[in-house]
């Protein structure tokens, strides 16, 4: 995968409210948005790993742990990000939130408006 800092990355599910709000937010920002709708697009592990990595945090940080299938499947066990990758593709439901990437910023979106905070 071929990476432009310039490139705004929007890690989202459209099945969720706040992530929709969250893209409309970041049309604000730049036109030109790279989508990554974790129902419909395969996330790839290296801009996975590019998400982790700028954040700082591991896969479990963008997981959703009130999730009634963590809960009873996952609550307990130490995952690898490797492992966490395969969770949230298997699972996108699992997602946390939006994380959005601009200009070589990272930000996970607890809020819509906080997508502004990659700018």
């Amino acid at each position: 995968m071929h990476y432009d800092k310039n490139e705004f990355i929007l890690l989202y599910n459209n099945d969720n409210d706040k992530d929709r709000k969250t893209l409309a937010y970041a049309l604000t920002i730049s036109k030109k948005i790279n989508r990554q709708e974790i129902n419909s697009v395969r996330i790839s592990d290296t801009l996975f790993g590019m998400f982790l990595d700028r954040l700082r945090v591991d896969g479990k940080m963008l997981v959703n742990k009130s999730d009634p299938y963590y809960q009873e499947n996952i609550r307990g066990h130490e995952l690898t990000n490797d492992e966490w990758y395969s969770v949230l593709i298997s699972r996108p439901s699992l997602l946390r939130s939006p994380v959005a990437m601009y200009r070589n910023k990272c930000v996970i979106c607890e809020t819509p408006t906080d997508v502004y905070r990659v700018t």
